[in-house]
């Protein structure tokens, strides 16, 4: 009997189903930005024309954006300038040689034909200076100290470049430095709990304004007689783009859960990210 009563109970749920027509609006064509200002570089700004998602196009590179960066200094705005990408990725970079500031907002503005002008602001930190710096050259292991500031609320990524250039595969035992964009890595065998990947984010939760120690280990061989360890001291909105963007690359597709990825553009999509860097050379 409890088996019918089962049975009959599916039967009229199945009977209740109805399908429902929705349809995605489409929002326009609206830029796309994708900026990283750092302290002591170059600004490069990467900018596209989005299309609808159920459309068949891909988003648009153009030359013809205009693009300004307002500071607080005499002379702002100040004109990117659109240069021709030589290397792999979007055919065009939106250049300035600018000195940035720590400690002074950015605004970034964006406006073509035929899409609404888009906007972004944000901070530039200040750089957080590396402590008790040791390299053990026979491990290849890296062990330092930094002091975060009680007053606000901090974000980290850690890197080990090849001097000035790509990033280097590294690996670490603490827990709370976390790997986004890589999670495989086969060596000879050893497992003890380590994360490896390319970039480690530490966001200051656990010792808001205490010392911190760090200690990872590079895993990756090189043919560079020096490298770099880097401490980026990185915007909120830098952290929230890349978890985001994890997220979304690391999905399941139709069975998870879906993702926004993070974007602090206004009137457009993207990101304008701020960091500050400590650099340790060593030789490897």
């Amino acid at each position: 009997m409890k088996k019918l009563v089962y049975s009959l109970s599916l039967i009229a749920l199945l009977a209740c189903e109805k399908e429902i027509d929705f349809e995605i609006p489409d929002p326009g064509k609206k830029a796309v930005i994708e900026t990283r200002l750092q302290y002591g570089e170059t600004i490069n700004l990467y900018l596209s024309e989005s299309v609808y998602s159920l459309s068949a196009e891909n988003p648009a590179y153009r030359d013809d954006f205009e693009a300004y960066l307002y500071t607080s200094e005499p002379g702002s705005p100040f004109p990117f300038e659109v240069i021709e990408n030589p290397d792999f990725g979007p055919e065009y970079i939106y250049q300035l040689n600018h000195s940035l500031n720590q400690g002074q907002n950015y605004r970034i503005v964006v406006r073509a034909d035929g899409i609404p002008r888009a906007s972004a602001e944000e901070r530039l930190l200040e750089v957080v200076e590396i402590e008790d710096f040791n390299y053990n050259r026979e491990d290849k292991e890296f062990t330092f100290r930094f002091r975060d500031d009680a007053a606000t609320e901090d974000y980290y990524m850690v890197t080990i470049n090849e001097l000035g250039s790509d990033n280097l595969i590294f690996s670490t035992l603490d827990l709370n430095m976390e790997f986004f964009g890589y999670s495989d890595f086969f060596e000879d065998g050893e497992f003890d709990g380590r994360q490896f990947g390319f970039e480690a984010y530490l966001p200051d939760e656990s010792f808001n304004g205490k010392s911190r120690e760090v200690k990872v280990r590079l895993e990756q061989p090189t043919e560079a007689v020096f490298i770099e360890l880097r401490l980026h001291h990185i915007s909120k909105s830098y952290y929230r783009h890349e978890l985001t963007k994890s997220a979304y690359e690391t999905s399941d597709g139709f069975f998870s859960e879906p993702v926004q990825i993070f974007s602090n553009v206004e009137n457009g999509y993207g990101i304008m990210a701020t960091s500050a860097s400590d650099i340790e050379k060593v030789q490897y």
